[in-house]
């Protein structure tokens, strides 16, 4: 594949962050897990990313105080892109790529960090829920041909 966008993905809750990478990686992406704006702070300073996808709970730091220790590190990502639960002000929100606001659908975040490619891959839906919406609904026709419904 070519141009393989790599991208540091910082998020304290487990699961979403688990659950972002696979989506992000089962699309192609290189993604590099952190959960604390430390361990991100580390990854900036061996490797350079593409994108950087931070989520901001309500116990992170403003994004203007990440945005600016990464790049006293060094190695600022080329775009950054912020999950949070409310709109960011004007003046921190300028130097974003995009915000986000929370609950948002999965294609939203990839639309946002693979751009119209994203929509325009042919790669099936990711996650297990369309699968279990399939399995559910092809049991559902097997129990009305038997005449079990």
């Amino acid at each position: 594949m070519l141009n393989v966008p790599t991208i540091l993905l910082l998020d304290e809750e487990q699961l979403m962050r688990e659950a972002t990478a696979l989506l992000l990686t089962n699309r192609g992406a290189k993604v590099t897990k952190t959960a604390t704006l430390d361990e991100a702070l580390v990854e900036l300073g061996s490797r350079t990313f593409d994108v950087a996808v931070i989520d901001l709970s309500s116990s992170s730091a403003r994004c203007a105080e990440i945005l600016q220790k990464m790049r006293a590190h060094g190695n600022a990502p080329q775009r950054v892109i912020v999950t949070t639960n409310q709109p960011l002000p004007r003046h921190e929100s300028a130097e974003i790529a995009d915000v986000i606001v929370k609950p948002y659908p999965f294609e939203r975040l990839l639309d946002a960090v693979f751009g119209a490619r994203a929509t325009r891959r042919a790669a099936p839906r990711s996650g297990v829920f369309p699968l279990v919406r399939r399995i559910t609904a092809n049991r559902r026709t097997a129990q009305a041909r038997r005449g079990r419904v």
